[in-house]
C-alpha cells in the first residue's frame, strides 16, 4: 500500500503508462528541496543561490565561488530521498550557476542537471539562459529524458523593489519525454529586516498558482523563513545561519495530505 501511495500520491506521473507524445504533468514539481522551500519554494526572485538555478539573472557581479549541498527526507513515511548539489562561480569574467538535483526511491526517481548564465541588457535590467536535462525512471519501464531550454529576466525597478520572470522548457529536445511549459512572475520588496516575495506560477493545464514567502534576516548571521502556495495549501518555514564563508540552514515543509517533509543544507564560500 505504501508503495501505491508513493506512486499515485507523490509522483503523479501517468506518462510512463501511457503514449509518450503526452506531456508530463507532476513530474519534476517536489517542492521541499533547498532553502527556497522556506519561502514557498519562490526561486523567480530572490538573493539565495539556490535561487539562481531557476532564474540566472539574478546572479551578481564578480560573485565568488559557491557550493551548496542539501539533502531533503520527502514525506518522511514514505521512504523517498531527495538532494542536490549546486556550484556558482566565473567563468572568464561571466557568472555560471550549475545545479543537479535528484528525487525518488527504488521504484520512481527524477534527475535533473541545469546549467545557466547571465547577460546584462542594461542597468537594472538583466536576462538569463538556462540549459536543462530532465531523466525519468520508474521501475518496470524504460527511463525516458529531455533537454530543454528555459530564459528568464530580472528587473531592478529600485534599490527595494525587483520583478523576475522566468519561462521553463522554451524550447525541448525530446528523447521520449516531453515536459509542459511552466511560466513564473514574482516580485521582490525589501523593507528594513524584512523581504516580501510574492510569486504566480502557472504550468500548461494546470491552475494558476500565487505563492507568498516573507523572509527576516539580521544581514550578518541569521535569517528566517515562511513560505505559503495557495493551490497545494503548503506551508513552510525554515531558519539558516551564515558567516562569510560557512552556512547551514534547516526547512521544514507541510502538505494537508501528505506527511511532512524536512531536510538541511551545508553551504561553503570560497575567497
Amino acid at each position: 500500500m505504501i508503495r501505491i501511495k508513493k506512486m499515485v500520491c507523490v509522483c503523479s506521473v501517468f506518462c510512463t503508462v501511457i503514449p509518450q507524445f503526452v506531456p508530463v504533468f507532476g513530474a519534476f514539481e517536489y517542492q521541499g528541496l533547498g532553502w527556497p522551500a522556506a519561502t514557498a519554494n519562490i526561486k523567480v526572485i530572490g538573493t539565495h543561490p539556490s535561487q539562481f538555478a531557476l532564474n540566472p539573472a539574478l546572479m551578481q557581479e564578480a560573485i565568488r565561488p559557491y557550493f551548496i549541498l542539501s539533502y531533503q527526507k520527502p514525506f518522511q513515511s514514505l521512504n523517498l530521498q531527495a538532494g542536490a548539489l549546486t556550484i556558482l562561480s566565473a567563468c572568464r569574467g561571466r557568472s555560471t550557476i550549475h545545479n543537479l538535483e535528484y528525487f525518488g526511491d527504488e521504484i520512481y526517481s527524477e534527475l535533473k542537471a541545469s546549467s545557466g548564465t547571465d547577460w546584462k541588457i542594461q542597468e537594472g535590467f538583466k536576462v538569463g539562459v538556462t540549459l536543462n536535462y530532465l531523466r525519468l525512471h520508474m521501475s518496470g519501464f524504460s527511463r525516458q529524458q529531455t533537454v530543454t531550454l528555459s530564459l528568464s529576466l530580472l528587473a531592478e525597478l529600485t534599490d527595494q523593489f525587483k520583478i523576475g520572470s522566468v519561462v521553463e522548457h522554451v524550447a525541448q529536445w525530446e528523447h521520449g519525454l516531453k515536459i509542459p511549459q511552466r511560466y513564473h512572475v514574482g516580485t521582490e520588496y525589501r523593507l528594513g529586516m524584512s523581504t516580501l516575495l510574492f510569486a504566480l506560477e502557472k504550468e500548461a493545464a494546470l491552475p494558476l498558482e500565487p505563492c507568498l514567502g516573507v523572509l527576516l534576516s539580521s544581514q550578518s548571521f541569521w535569517e528566517l523563513g515562511f513560505g505559503y502556495r495557495d493551490l497545494s495549501g503548503m506551508l513552510s518555514a525554515g531558519w539558516r545561519i551564515h558567516t562569510e564563508r560557512f552556512a547551514f540552514y534547516y526547512v521544514c515543509v507541510l502538505h494537508p495530505q501528505l506527511p511532512v517533509s524536512s531536510g538541511f543544507g551545508l553551504e561553503l564560500i570560497l575567497r
